[in-house]
């Protein structure tokens, strides 16, 4: 799905033509495909699927003040999406948002806001992706990782170079603690995920820092290397 800005001449559209749509919703106007929709019955997205569903109920359990101090914090913590305008979440989607990634990191959830900032970003990180004798190694440089923070890695893989816009095909690979961080082995978590690897195809990893006290991410460091075979 993409995002668009309308300009003097069309200040607003919906509906479709042939096989493109229209619409718009809370944080701004978009266009996708006109598709039917589809099932994903995967392992892990019947998991995610249970998540976000547990999560958003347990949203109707906050008392109203729990609730509100949701709504402050998720006016005062905008997020940008990917035109670089700012988004004011409701403060059920910042909650959700919130604990949806404590949940898949196995951690206790929060009734209310998370304090202070987010994780600082990784200074750097690279990949190796050499499924021969080459070697397949995911570095990082930390900023250092603190006593609650861990790396996110989420990743697709592609069959060309000429594919960079990537958001919708993202999975999540592992939440790894810093202690495993530069020693776990990627590849098999990757193939894992997204199945076996073949030369010629392209991995954009983003990894970020996640901090498992408050929920909160660093902002996400990308790479896109080509897989080769040495």
């Amino acid at each position: 799905m993409a995002k668009i800005k309308y300009g003097p001449l069309v200040g607003s559209m919906s509906g479709s033509i042939g096989a493109t749509t229209f619409s718009q919703n809370r944080y701004g106007t978009y266009v996708r495909r006109r598709a039917i929709p589809t099932r994903s019955t995967t392992s892990y997205a019947m998991a995610a699927k249970a998540r976000l569903s547990a999560v958003s109920s347990l949203w109707s359990e906050l008392t109203e003040a729990q609730r509100i101090a949701w709504r402050v914090w998720a006016g005062n913590n905008p997020i940008t999406d990917r035109l670089g305008d700012r988004q004011v979440l409701t403060g059920h989607a910042a909650y959700v948002g919130i604990n949806s990634g404590l949940s898949a990191a196995a951690e206790t959830l929060l009734d209310v806001p998370p304090l202070g900032e987010a994780p600082a970003a990784l200074e750097s990180a690279s990949l190796v992706a050499d499924i021969g004798a080459g070697g397949f190694v995911l570095t990082f440089a930390a900023t250092p990782l603190g006593a609650t923070e861990r790396l996110e890695v989420n990743a697709c893989v592609v069959s060309t170079d000429s594919v960079n816009y990537v958001s919708n095909y993202l999975r999540q690979i592992m939440f790894s603690p810093a202690a495993q961080a530069t020693g776990m082995d990627f590849e098999t978590e990757l193939e894992a995920r997204l199945g076996a690897l073949q030369v010629g195809q392209w991995i954009h990893c983003f990894l970020a820092v996640f901090d498992n006290a408050t929920g909160l991410r660093s902002q996400p460091i990308r790479l896109r290397v080509a897989v080769t075979s040495t």
